[in-house]
């Protein structure tokens, strides 16, 4: 039986996989981004709220142009008073402010493919369970042989890129945070795309995604500049490139795309759909500009193994036809009503 709160969308299947891959390479730009400016300044925290901050800007101004938008915040709000929307669905900018925040702690030490392969393992695994709960806007999903096949794959995949890496416990540590961010950021989609179907509009859950999290982020920075030295607390200048501060236009796009997108095709295919974009821009990144981690053949394998896993998982499930005048059929016609 399917969730009560099933909405299908007008989209295309194969639009919001498209749309799915183009948001994914977003994330990966927005990450190499992000971390280059907490290298810059040394200070990920405010590399994060920097990010966070200048997408909420944004939001701001399309909120104050666009009716709609604002229309669909008053939906949420009303939902949420008459205890017919859970509150919690509100909060998911937490969990995006976390996962910005990582990528300037960890794509630095781990290089833009394995961060991204750790982060889709999580991804991978917590769009399975989401769909099998029907927390997303595209209710239950049951799980089939070719979506259990897709995220274990993805699994098998991530162990795969480790391969030839440092076996030090603390090379492997910083990966840890990337895969539960993973599990985290699926729900944050789902949840994204239940606030989207209340607010008829993306917009809505979009805004509240980075008013949430520049808020999580500005009080981190806070917090973090009564517990170190008041020279290390705040960078005393900025660089001055402008492709530094695209992190935050990135992603209030890839944000938006996935509210959208995630009624049509559910959390897990949606996930893995973005994963394609994610991994081909993540090897485009690190063989361009080379971080601190090399990139290897057996990151290039897992990689591979992980376009394949979001292939498997998308196959659609077959359904036995039933011909008029089959032996099925027959037999059906003649049971008793």
């Amino acid at each position: 039986m399917m969730s009560p709160h099933r909405h299908t969308s007008p989209t295309p299947v194969w639009l919001a996989l498209i749309l799915a891959a183009v948001a994914g390479a977003l994330m990966t730009v927005q990450g190499r981004v992000n971390s280059e400016l907490s290298i810059r300044i040394d200070n990920s925290y405010v590399a994060a709220t920097i990010s966070f901050g200048s997408g909420f800007l944004i939001l701001c101004v399309i909120m104050l142009s666009s009716r709609r938008a604002r229309t669909g915040l008053r939906l949420v709000t009303q939902h949420i008073k008459a205890r017919t929307f859970p509150w919690t669905f509100t909060l998911a900018g937490a969990v995006g402010a976390a996962y910005v925040l990582s990528q300037g702690l960890v794509i630095g030490i781990t290089g833009v493919a394995l961060f991204a392969i750790a982060f889709i393992s999580g991804l991978a695994v917590g769009g399975l369970l989401l769909d099998l709960w029907g927390i997303g806007p595209a209710g239950r999903r049951p799980v089939t042989l070719t979506r259990l096949g897709g995220a274990a794959l993805a699994l098998v995949a991530g162990l795969v890129a480790l391969v030839g890496q440092p076996t030090t416990t603390v090379s492997y540590l910083p990966l840890l945070l990337p895969a539960v961010l993973g599990l985290l950021v699926a729900w944050q989609q789902a949840a994204n795309g239940r606030v989207a179907v209340v607010a008829h509009t993306p917009w809505t859950a979009t805004f509240l995604n980075f008013m949430v999290g520049t808020g999580v982020l500005v009080v981190a920075v806070t917090i973090r500049a009564f517990s170190v030295s008041p020279s290390n607390a705040l960078p005393t200048s900025l660089p001055t490139e402008p492709w530094l501060y695209i992190g935050g236009v990135s992603g209030v796009i890839f944000i938006a795309v996935f509210a959208l997108v995630v009624r049509s095709i559910g959390v897990l295919l949606m996930s893995l759909g973005s994963v394609a974009g994610q991994l081909v821009m993540a090897i485009i990144l690190d063989l361009a500009f080379p971080s601190q981690h090399q990139l290897g053949i057996a990151t290039v394998v897992g990689t591979v193994l992980t376009l394949a896993a979001a292939g498997i998982a998308a196959i659609p499930r077959r359904h036995k036809p039933t011909h008029e005048g089959s032996d099925s059929a027959n037999v059906d016609a003649k049971l008793p009503r």
